[in-house]
């Protein structure tokens, strides 16, 4: 049943109409056909979420309605904008229209910030562009859109480079930047992919409020169906280059009508706290369909649906409107049901297996930078190190899993290079298999280096651009893994299958591949070498749901048959939940909470542990928000602590005591193994979080 608001959407004359889009590339390797036939409307006042797998056209659907697309590209269908069919404006008509009545938000905005401007000239610049103002009334109106999207010091934020602000102050530049000539059409194409949780909360909070406090439409493009169920009102699905399902956002999660769509959400792990887990993740077969095929008489979702028939691969299904406001393209919307893509697989528990330690870090402390004096020898402190890694310990048993989570600049990517040995931490030890291993890689025998392999959160920084990706795992595999290079080439090709890329991927360059199967390639690329520890920093963020879960698989599968290790970084609880044995939640370099996965995201838990779970976002719409939010960010951790860690951004904050001394170590009930370092006693958190 639609509500008043959005029966009242649903009778406006539309903002955006797309109506069967077609964008097709001609490239010196052939044609593309990045979006095949593409139809969704955007209404003022509601977010319409645009979902699939990488390479389905969603971003190229995105860019089409700002006319951003090449030369190369050729355009089909139709794009109206109040009426007015965009394609058929001039290039200044067209100026006019970007930035100040269709505004765009991009995924990473360290790429679309000027690295040597100040943030402050860069907004005045678009403030300038489009609105006749005075300097005056534009310095005025730059620190109004700082405070709009959350800024703290919003009168002085504008000096600042790029590069002295966090991820998440970046996107809420570029959204600040997007809201500058108050848009009527707002595009966001995965703008909090890659942030913490919390501050992916804080950004999701500002869109939610601003469809209500600007009245504009927003057309959000991501791959996370929590995202989506948070912020959007209607929801498309493209496979493809096609819109093959569209519906308000409740009827879609409870009972979707196209098979990729029920696929999708039976990728999607658990939220923290629904249970345990006892089921694997489910896992669409096969790859999208190939952008370079024609598919005119089949549906393009046959070779990977489980409810596919004769018709199904001889004609191409339309589509068309079931009930008042949903379409689907399928024959047999009828016969999708929650067990479509069959049965759960119960899942092999290593809970109560005992394993050996294969990994342990003693007291590991790193700092980046040096104490400097004003006068040379003398005189005060002028800078001082940061202090990234305070005294952590960890032990990875063999076959096991340990997750870590926190914020953006609470240490985590450092302990990873720690770990590999990318850099040298300046104090603690590192054991693998109870022999001291060296700190630094390049000291590091070749078994020591093949056993500890890193999956890095940038793909594009990890892959070198000028190789082709068979080239690339040729040589680890016969530098570490002594294959022939007939041996090599076959390996290649079977890591790629085993990662969800077909092997004629082999064959490209890192710049023709989207984010998602530069990560791909990144993992199998670790694989290579056999190692006994996998070292995931943020391994799966870049990923859509299927191929996420494809991945998961891989992993949980290797772990299960050859007993690999895994130190996993992630900022998606549902996702560390699923992995994970035990699990570590840092801050600002210091340990929150350590224990059993289950134990860590269940109450009674540590405050910081409680405020991440409260942001993460649920995929079910239904679910209401948890209104707990940090203020402020990760202290710069310059001076030592003289209390706890936490207290200035704590929630749950006792008073003084807190300031002054260091938290005491506390066991959660019986466990010994689930520990949290905070000065409120464990019974009474367990009261305050109920």
């Amino acid at each position: 049943m639609l509500s008043n608001t959005r029966l009242g959407i649903m009778n406006k004359e539309p903002l955006l109409k797309v109506e069967k889009l077609s964008v097709t590339f001609f490239t010196p390797r052939g044609t593309v056909i990045a979006v095949r036939e593409a139809s969704f409307e955007v209404s003022r006042g509601e977010v319409l979420g645009i979902v699939g797998e990488s390479g389905c056209g969603k971003s190229t659907a995105a860019f089409a309605v700002m006319g951003y697309l090449p030369t190369t590209a050729e355009v089909g269908g139709s794009i109206s904008f109040e009426g007015r069919d965009i394609s058929t404006l001039s290039k200044k008509d067209l100026r006019e229209l970007r930035g100040n009545r269709i505004a765009m938000v991009y995924q990473d905005p360290t790429t679309s910030l000027n690295p040597s401007m100040k943030i402050g000239p860069q907004l005045q610049e678009v403030i300038s562009e489009h609105l006749n103002l005075d300097q005056t009334d534009i310095d005025k109106k730059v620190v109004e859109l700082f405070e709009s999207v959350g800024l703290a010091d919003a009168d002085q934020v504008g000096d600042r480079y790029p590069h002295e602000l966090s991820g998440g102050m970046q996107q809420r530049v570029m959204i600040a930047m997007a809201l500058a000539c108050d848009p009527d059409l707002l595009i966001m194409d995965e703008p909090t992919t890659g942030l913490d949780v919390t501050t992916e909360a804080t950004i999701l909070d500002l869109v939610a409020s601003l469809k209500e406090r600007v009245n504009a439409g927003i057309l959000y493009v991501t791959h996370n169906l929590g995202v989506m169920a948070r912020v959007a009102d209607r929801v498309a699905v493209m496979y493809a280059g096609q819109t093959v399902e569209q519906s308000n956002v409740n009827d879609l999660f409870a009972s979707p009508k196209h098979p990729y769509t029920s696929g999708l959400l039976s990728c999607v792990p658990k939220p923290p706290g629904a249970g345990e887990v006892s089921s694997r993740l489910k896992r669409i077969p096969g790859f999208v369909y190939s952008s370079q095929k024609s598919g005119a008489s089949s549906c393009l979702f046959a070779e990977r649906c489980p409810i596919a028939d004769s018709e199904c691969t001889t004609s191409a299904p339309a589509l068309e409107f079931i009930g008042q406001d949903s379409q689907v393209r399928c024959f047999h919307s009828d016969k999708v049901e929650p067990d479509t893509w069959g049965a759960a697989e119960e899942r092999i528990s290593r809970k109560d297996v005992a394993s050996p330690t294969v990994l342990t870090g003693t007291g590991i402390t790193h700092e980046y930078g040096k104490r400097r004096k004003k006068y040379m020898a003398f005189g005060p402190d002028m800078d001082l190190p940061v202090r990234a890694l305070n005294k952590i310990d960890f032990e990875i048993p063999q076959g096991k899993t340990l997750g870590i989570v926190g914020e953006s600049g609470s240490g985590k990517s450092t302990l990873a290079r720690a770990v590999v040995g990318l850099i040298k931490a300046q104090d603690g030890s590192l054991q693998l298999h109870g022999n001291e291993l060296d700190k630094t890689v390049e000291n590091r025998s070749n078994e020591d280096k093949s056993a500890i392999q890193m999956v890095f959160q940038n793909p594009t920084a990890s892959l070198n651009p000028k190789l082709k990706i068979k080239k690339t795992l040729i040589r680890s595999l016969m530098r570490f893994s002594k294959l022939t290079k007939q041996g090599s080439e076959e390996r290649a090709a079977a890591l790629m299958e085993e990662v969800g890329l077909d092997p004629s991927y082999l064959e490209r360059l890192p710049s023709e591949l989207s984010g998602g199967e530069q990560q791909r390639v990144a993992i199998a690329g670790a694989f290579a070498t056999n190692p006994e520890i996998v070292v995931a920093d943020e391994a799966v963020s870049a990923l859509d749901v299927s191929v996420q879960a494809q991945v998961l698989g891989l992993l949980e599968d290797r772990q299960q048959e050859l007993g690999n290790s895994y130190l996993f970084i992630t900022h998606d609880l549902g996702v560390v939940r699923y992995v994970s044995d035990d699990i570590m939640v840092v801050y600002a370099g210091h340990i929150a909470e350590y224990g059993p996965s289950e134990a860590v995201l269940s109450s009674p838990s540590h405050p910081y542990t409680e405020a991440l779970l409260s942001a993460a976002p649920i995929p079910d719409p239904s679910a209401k928000p948890n209104p707990l939010r940090l203020e402020g960010a990760v202290p710069t951790m310059r001076e030592e602590f003289t209390g706890c860690f936490f207290a200035s951004r704590c929630p749950r904050k006792l008073g003084s005591v807190c300031d002054t001394e260091a938290p005491p170590v506390q066991k959660i009930s019986a466990n010994e193994t689930h520990v949290i370092n905070c000065h409120i006693p464990v019974d009474d958190l367990a009261k305050i979080q109920a």
